[in-house]
């Protein structure tokens, strides 16, 4: 019995000790990190939950550098993982990226499953080139149960976009953006671009009733085909209003401009990207049609 009782006493002391060691890690790392004052603002331990307010009003403002004192200075009085979360989140939306990564991992230290810095590693990974990290970490999220499709086809994407050897078991079974397409169709419009770089034909009849969802991607290429522009646009039944415009327009008068819009967060952008610059989710980008005046912008070969 006394032996019994020893060794929950002794497993208790272990475990107490962890935990008191990873919070002196944590206080360790963020003397690493300038604090900086607050102007204008007198703080005390009773302000701590109008401060979490102020900063997330901040935050949602993009006022990030005025959030990120905030939160460094309850850091200072708080020890939590929650607050190093939110830090981590602000140095990454303020573009400090290597910061952002710093703390994420001192984070997934503690808690080594917490899906959010996971995330964030998988962002600054790949804006950084680390292809291989990304994969670990993708396989991490199908550890914890959550399939990234999305993300495993940008990473194949950018592995062999960036001429990589994809020799892992990752990709095994995918050596060409064709094979990345036909396992992940939702690609179709990167697919699409790819071919149009590589194999203009095979793109015009990928494309051939459709072409108005990708027109943006050869507008201005001087060697559209006959069957789908012959001095006037073709028409189909859910041909956009903009490109029926252009059959009654003189060329030398309209012409169409291209924006996107983010079918997550709703932003609008004027360059497509695969991942929303506002809130990084993979293919929701869609193209949005403006009929403009014609600057004469033609006969580009990509």
């Amino acid at each position: 019995m006394i032996i019994i009782l020893l060794t929950v006493l002794i497993t208790v002391g272990i475990g107490k000790l962890r935990e008191y060691l990873k919070e002196k890690e944590l206080k360790n790392f963020l003397k690493d990190f300038e604090y900086l004052e607050i102007e204008n603002i007198k703080l005390d331990d009773s302000s701590i939950e109008a401060l979490f307010l102020l900063a997330k009003a901040y935050y949602k403002e993009g006022e990030y550098e005025k959030a990120l004192k905030i939160y460094l200075w309850i850091n200072k009085n708080i020890k939590s993982t929650e607050i190093l979360k939110e830090i981590a989140n602000l140095y990454f939306k303020a573009g400090f990226l290597e910061k952002a990564k710093n703390i994420a991992y001192q984070v997934l230290k503690i808690k080594p499953r917490d899906k959010e810095m996971l995330k964030i590693l998988l962002i600054i990974d790949e804006k950084f080139g680390n292809y291989k990290e990304i994969i670990d970490i993708i396989e991490i999220f199908e550890e914890l149960g959550i399939d990234l499709q999305k993300e495993k086809a940008n990473a194949l994407l950018k592995y062999i976009q960036n001429g990589k050897n994809c020799n892992v078991e990752f990709c095994e079974d995918v050596k060409t953006v064709e094979d990345i397409y036909k396992k992940y169709p939702f690609i179709k419009r990167e697919y699409i671009e790819f071919l149009f770089k590589t194999n203009p034909k095979n793109a015009y009849e990928l494309i051939a009733d459709e072409y108005h969802k990708y027109i943006d991607l050869f507008f201005n290429r001087n060697d559209i085909p006959k069957n789908i522009k012959d001095n006037k646009w073709k028409i189909y039944k859910n041909t956009p209003f903009e490109i029926k415009a252009l059959n009654y327009l003189p060329s030398n008068l309209a012409t169409l401009e291209f924006e996107y819009i983010c079918s997550n967060c709703k932003k609008i952008f004027p360059i497509y990207s695969t991942r929303c610059p506002h809130c990084n989710e993979l293919f929701t980008e869609e193209l949005i049609l403006k009929l403009s005046e014609n600057k004469i912008v033609e006969n580009i070969e990509l």
